[in-house]
């Protein structure tokens, strides 16, 4: 499992080969999303504990030799494992220092020790086969007039990247980044330690200036009410994101656990009639086929912001937001 360190101390090639060089499964900590996603690793997914895939689970939990690279021990990301990783038989690298067991040793570097490990395992003649990729969410073919449901957007998200390459993504709190994990391994920003609303829309607009890559962006209703005006400086710039909004009138990540609180219902706006007086092109959508067809749309539009305006219905929740609060409740006796 890799995690934030990789990336923090540019390790991610030389963990791709390691992990080539011994055909073990790889994944990611929740916080370690989009990790080694253009390294040609094939990745199994993201451990999310009780709110994950149940085969994904089931490989992390019950494996004899869980390496942790990287990985952070915290409630964001594991929070909902249940404790069934147990660390007396996992090696974590973390922190300048390896833990094995009841074994510490310290002042031992993560990038010494990915050094160390690529000498201790050579290039073998001929390279074992690598465990596959769980596969991305399946496209189903739309039909017309059927209502859109939040897990329609990472199935529409995939379909596109299919046909057109990975796009980098930058992505708010709360059931878009559930939505995010069942998007394929490709480049990842989002605040899930400090699950900060708002940071989807600016995240996006940092990415494309900073890297030149056209982003897609995921953002909630609630959240592009703060920050989703800053849209209006990307004409200035020249940056054209692809801002995909989970228009369901209401905080739904609250209302999950809250169902009976009043002040979750923010009301419907018509996001996409904004999106012409700040220099950008909105689309209003309703059902798949209309999602699918604004999405390709939005892709072939160069030079100004694309804004899909997705009407999802109250309740309306990705699978593994479904799975989170499910688990959540579970370990708190709700």
């Amino acid at each position: 499992m890799v995690g934030v360190e990789v990336r923090r101390y540019g390790l991610e090639d030389k963990v791709a080969e390691l992990a080539r060089r011994l055909a073990i499964p790889v994944v990611t900590s929740f916080m370690g999303r989009g990790l080694l996603a253009d390294s040609g690793i094939a990745l199994r997914g993201t451990y999310l504990g009780l709110a994950g895939d149940p085969a994904l689970s089931a490989e992390v939990e019950n494996s004899d030799g869980l390496l942790l690279l990287g990985v952070i021990v915290c409630d964001t990301n594991f929070g909902v494992s249940q404790r069934r990783i147990d660390l007396r038989f996992a090696i974590q690298a973390l922190g300048g220092r390896v833990v094995m067991g009841h074994h510490v040793y310290p002042e031992l570097p993560l990038a010494r020790l990915v050094d160390a490990l690529l000498e201790r395992v050579p290039l073998p003649p001929q390279m074992p086969a690598a465990p596959r990729a769980t596969p991305a969410r399946v496209h189903v073919e739309p039909v017309p007039g059927s209502p859109l449901s939040a897990g329609d957007i990472a199935d529409a998200v995939n379909h596109l990247m299919q046909r057109h390459g990975t796009m980098p993504i930058a992505c708010d709190v709360g059931d878009c980044l559930f939505t995010a994990m069942d998007i394929a391994p490709t480049a990842l920003i989002a605040p899930g330690y400090y699950a900060t609303m708002g940071y989807g829309v600016p995240a996006g607009l940092g990415l494309q200036a900073a890297t030149g890559l056209r982003p897609i962006v995921l953002v909630g209703d609630g959240a592009f009410q703060m920050t989703g005006w800053e849209l209006g400086n990307a004409q200035r710039y020249g940056w054209d994101p692809i801002v995909l909004v989970f228009n369901n009138a209401g905080w739904e990540m609250l209302r999950a656990f809250e169902p009976e609180a009043r002040f979750n219902d923010l009301g419907t706006w018509d996001f996409a009639a904004m999106a012409r007086g700040m220099g950008g092109d909105g689309h209003r959508v309703e059902t798949r086929l209309e999602l699918d067809e604004a999405l390709m749309r939005a892709h072939a539009t160069r030079g100004r912001f694309q804004l899909i305006d997705i009407r999802l219905g109250p309740q309306s929740r990705s699978p593994t937001l479904s799975r989170f609060v499910q688990a959540v409740k579970r370990l708190s006796g709700h």
